[in-house]
C-alpha cells in the first residue's frame, strides 16, 4: 500500500515524512492556495525537493486540452518526480483520456484525478495513467459504494496496466475509499 498526503502544507509534508510513512503528495491549485502556495511553480518545486524521490502530483488548470498538454509540458521539466494530474472529464464533460495516453506515450507521468466510478478508474487505466485517483469521500457523499473501488487494483487493472489506484483525500483515517 502507498500512503499519498493531499496537501501543500510543508509543515505537514516534513512531519509526515519524519514518520517514515509517506509515499508521495498530491495537491492542486484549491489546495496550494489553501496552504499559502500562492506561486504554482514554486511550491511545486519545494514539495518535490523536500520528497524526491517520492512522486508529487501537480494538476492541470484549463479545460482546453490543448492547454493541458501544454501545462504537462511544463510541469513535468520542473523536476523528475513530478507527476501530472489530469481530471478524467473536464468541466465541459469530455474526457480527457485522450490527453493521458498521449501524454504517458510521450513519457509523462500522469495521475488521472477525480474518478467518481469504477469505470472511470478502469478507463483511466487502460488509456495508461501511471496513477487512478478515487473521490472515494464524493463517491460515499453521493451514496456510492466508495469501498467497492478496492477491486479496481484486482486483475482487471493490474494484470493489463500498470496504473496504480489512489483513494481521494480520506475525511478521517477510518473513512473507507
Amino acid at each position: 500500500m502507498e500512503i499519498f498526503l493531499d496537501t501543500a502544507n510543508l509543515d505537514e509534508i516534513e512531519r509526515w515524512l519524519d514518520c517514515g510513512v509517506l509515499d508521495g503528495v498530491t495537491t492542486n491549485p484549491s489546495i496550494m492556495l489553501k496552504d499559502g502556495g500562492y506561486d504554482l511553480q514554486r511550491r511545486g518545486l519545494e514539495i518535490a525537493r523536500l520528497v524526491e524521490p517520492r512522486p508529487v502530483s501537480v494538476e492541470v488548470t484549463t479545460n482546453d486540452f490543448d492547454e493541458m498538454i501544454r501545462q504537462a509540458y511544463t510541469y513535468a521539466e520542473w523536476a523528475p518526480n513530478i507527476v501530472v494530474k489530469i481530471p478524467v472529464i473536464n468541466e465541459f464533460g469530455r474526457p480527457c483520456l485522450g490527453v493521458v495516453r498521449r501524454l504517458e506515450r510521450e513519457g509523462i507521468r500522469i495521475n488521472m484525478t477525480a474518478c467518481l466510478s469504477y469505470g472511470q478508474a478502469l478507463l483511466g487505466a487502460k488509456a495508461g495513467a501511471t496513477y487512478v485517483s478515487i473521490f472515494g469521500g464524493r463517491v460515499a457523499d453521493e451514496g456510492g459504494d466508495a469501498p467497492a473501488f478496492g477491486q479496481v487494483r484486482g486483475p482487471q487493472v493490474q494484470s493489463r496496466d500498470r496504473s496504480r489506484l489512489q483513494p481521494g483525500r480520506r475525511r478521517s483515517a477510518g473513512q473507507d475509499g
